[in-house]
């Protein structure tokens, strides 16, 4: 039996700069599973689950999936089946992995476990799995196993087999479960074509041995397999549907303009004593038409100093330069950083003294919507994936904090970025509705496979936001904010590593020497700009993540626009949203 332990909010995109570059998998207690094919204890796997603050992460009325992408690239398994709570309070877990999982040897492409509650995804657990091959034994054929389906594949199959003179009500109650299941699937946000296809697939072979054992001559065994039949190709009729529209309006993509058009487009800039911005990075953004949030470090010597501290005239000179090069600034977005790296996890930010920080943080925020009213930058943007800080109990500080701004600078407007695990709790943060806009981080995995060439289709990528492999259902949490709030959106972060696995999640072969695939950045800027960003129709703009290692979408040693840049100009300085 292997074990691997979880902390709730760490694992997580690092957003750092090139200096400081590395993956932190130590500190983000990343996991890894190796077994060999055909071995049984091996494929126990014990997980602790922890809050951020080391307490047990209660799994009560938890239910624990297996999901991932076999290392043949093709198959898939969803368990939902082989989970053992041994102690649910304390956040303790076993999964007993089919044996299904272990038919191809090799690397998964994507391996976590998701803790479904109430029908939702809660959060997922990633980790690394490798399956050894046994050269002597062999006998498993690969094919995708969803355990949902095959309990109800053998339920089906023994209804028929009996034939008794229950069977109508039998079918009927079966099917009632089968519509069920596909619901429940849809509801925590996967793509459910692949699953319906894959039943469809195995519907075929039973009908098949039915037919073969003579069962098929009772009337109500052919009416069910119609029926179930039916089911399938609705579903997969609607999605094909979807489909369709997505692909029709790509084809007038050319010829007609966009109708949601984007109010700010631009993209994110980092500066500190250790990161300034090149001539060439800016002639670069000038070129595709681009604006700037322009990220200033603030800088803590450590996770509790309560004591910040900014550098005002480093800001006022970058901001002059910038302009000089007739560039324009929409947002001033202050990070903090421990020795002035924006490689630090803010979520662990607990200060040693709340009052002080808090009367600190303020006095920043002062300064930097002084220097936003001196240089006409419109927004600022009053913090930035400091979790622990925008807790409910700290509502009245940031409420304090919006008020006094607003009353000292009334024409500047004020957002907060908001990592995946403050918008996974939004409510909590009542303050947010001062906001003038809701500001989210955004960092789905989008697809389950690595970029090849031409095997990814933006199609596919834009799905991604709403019905993705791994982590948030974001195009549904995004509709949620806006109703709720009532307020626009600004994406305050978005982008991908130019890697081949770069729309999976965070790229785990970056090593600082890999080639970049700024194709996949295009895949992510072209369902951005033509799909998600155009049909959200209550986002009003986005600062792209970023100019600089490992997020650059372009090389500033070259004057050739890359692919990404060519998809940016394309809709954005030509204006087309």
């Amino acid at each position: 039996m292997q074990t691997l332990t979880y902390t709730i909010g760490k694992d997580r995109r690092a957003l750092v700069d090139v200096q400081d570059f590395h993956i932190d998998f130590k500190g983000s207690e990343f996991n890894w599973v190796q077994a060999r094919q055909y071995e049984n204890a091996m494929r126990q796997v014990f997980v602790n689950v922890k809050n951020d603050d080391g307490t047990p992460f209660d799994l009560t009325g938890a239910n624990i999936w297996f999901e991932g992408v076999l290392p043949d690239k093709t198959h898939k398994i969803l368990d939902a089946k082989h989970a053992v709570l041994i102690d649910a309070q304390a956040g303790q877990f076993r999964f007993d992995l089919p044996a299904q999982a272990f038919a191809v040897a090799g690397s998964y492409v994507q391996a976590f476990f998701r803790i479904v509650r109430d029908g939702n995804s809660i959060t997922t657990l990633e980790f690394s799995l490798e399956v050894l091959a046994d050269k002597v034994i062999s006998g498993l054929v690969a094919r995708d196993y969803v355990t949902p389906f095959e309990d109800l594949y053998d339920q089906l199959e023994t209804i028929l087999n009996n034939a008794d003179g229950k069977m109508s009500g039998k079918l009927t109650e079966w099917d009632t479960t089968f519509k069920g299941t596909i619901s429940e699937l849809e509801k925590t946000g996967h793509d459910t074509q692949t699953w319906l296809e894959v039943a469809k697939d195995r519907l075929q072979v039973l009908e098949d041995k039915i037919k073969q054992a003579g069962l098929f001559t009772k009337q109500e065994a052919n009416v069910l397999i119609d029926k179930i039949n039916a089911t399938l190709d609705e579903r997969i009729q609607q999605l094909d549907n979807t489909r369709n529209k997505i692909e029709e309006r790509f084809a007038s993509l050319e010829t007609e303009p966009l109708t949601h058009k984007l109010k700010y487009h631009s993209v994110s800039t980092s500066i500190s004593p250790r990161m300034e911005i090149s001539d060439s990075a800016l002639e670069h953004l000038r070129n595709i038409g681009a604006t700037i949030t322009l990220c200033s470090m603030v800088n803590i010597t450590s996770k509790t100093d309560s004591d910040p501290q900014l550098e005002e005239d480093r800001i006022n000179d970058t901001v002059v330069r910038i302009k000089a090069k007739g560039l324009k600034i929409d947002m001033l977005k202050p990070h903090l950083g421990v020795n002035w790296s924006d490689g630090f996890y803010r979520g662990e930010y607990v200060p040693d003294s709340n009052v002080d920080f808090f009367n600190n943080w303020k006095q920043i925020l002062q300064k930097c919507a002084t220097i936003c009213d001196t240089h006409s930058i419109p927004i600022l943007c009053i913090g930035c994936e400091q979790v622990q800080n925008t807790q409910a109990k700290f509502n009245d500080k940031w409420s304090t904090i919006v008020q006094e701004l607003r009353q000292e600078h009334p024409n500047l407007l004020l957002t907060y970025a908001m990592a995946g695990e403050e918008h996974g709790k939004w409510q909590e943060r009542e303050w947010m509705s001062q906001l003038d806009f809701v500001g989210l981080n955004v960092y789905p995995s989008y697809v389950s496979k690595e970029d090849t060439g031409d095997n990814i289709s933006v199609e596919e990528v834009i799905e991604g936001l709403f019905y993705f492999y791994a982590g948030t259902a974001f195009g549904k949490r995004m509709r949620d904010i806006y109703r709720y709030l009532n307020k626009a959106i600004f994406i305050t972060e978005v982008g991908v590593m130019p890697q081949v696995d770069g729309l999976v999640k965070l790229s785990r072969k970056y090593t600082g020497q890999t080639q970049q695939d700024f194709h996949v950045s295009a895949l992510a800027m072209e369902a951005a700009f033509s799909g998600w960003m155009k049909d959200l129709d209550f986002i009003v703009g986005f600062a792209w993540w970023h100019i600089r290692e490992p997020f650059e979408f372009f090389d500033e040693g070259t004057n050739n626009l890359s692919e990404a840049e060519q998809v940016f100009k394309k809709y954005i300085k030509e204006g087309r949203i």
